[in-house]
């Protein structure tokens, strides 16, 4: 038998292993974890108020409704390491007390790659993948600190 031979005898029987697996919905092949179905699934829906579409519709909803302050304290989470919970600073500068207008200045200035001190460089893979709304919503939030 050559190699070729041997390859293609291997993946099918590989495949036929992978559709077996996931046919039976075992899930030690077929790496489905989620155990929820039937009768599970249903009381979820009915604690949960609809199927997880409509669940993930309501998420968005309330988050299109939510207010820059509350949305900016959401993305701030990433920052507490470095500025504090309250905006108090430790590695990097106290933000508390900043008018919203600076803090989006700075962030733009970060993302933008622009020099606004030593530690710049920590900021602007932080700065770079937010949006205008981000800053605005960021800068709101620690308006309130």
């Amino acid at each position: 038998m050559n190699t070729t031979a041997l390859v293609a005898a291997f993946v099918v029987l590989v495949s036929g292993l992978i559709w077996i697996g996931t046919q039976s919905n075992d899930t030690d092949w077929a790496g489905n974890r989620n155990q929820c179905v039937g009768g599970c699934y249903e009381e979820w829906k009915a604690e949960n108020g609809g199927n997880i579409a409509a669940v993930e519709q309501t998420k968005q909803a309330a988050l299109a409704a939510a207010s820059p302050e509350a949305l900016g304290e959401k993305y701030y989470g990433q920052c507490i390491a470095c500025h504090g919970g309250r905006g108090e600073g430790g590695i990097g500068p106290m933000l508390a007390g900043q008018a919203a207008a600076d803090i989006v200045a700075k962030l733009t200035a970060y993302r933008a790659g622009k020099e606004r001190g030593a530690q710049s460089a920590m900021m602007y893979p932080v700065a770079k993948p937010m949006t205008d709304a981000d800053l605005n919503n960021i800068a709101a939030f620690v308006a309130t600190l």
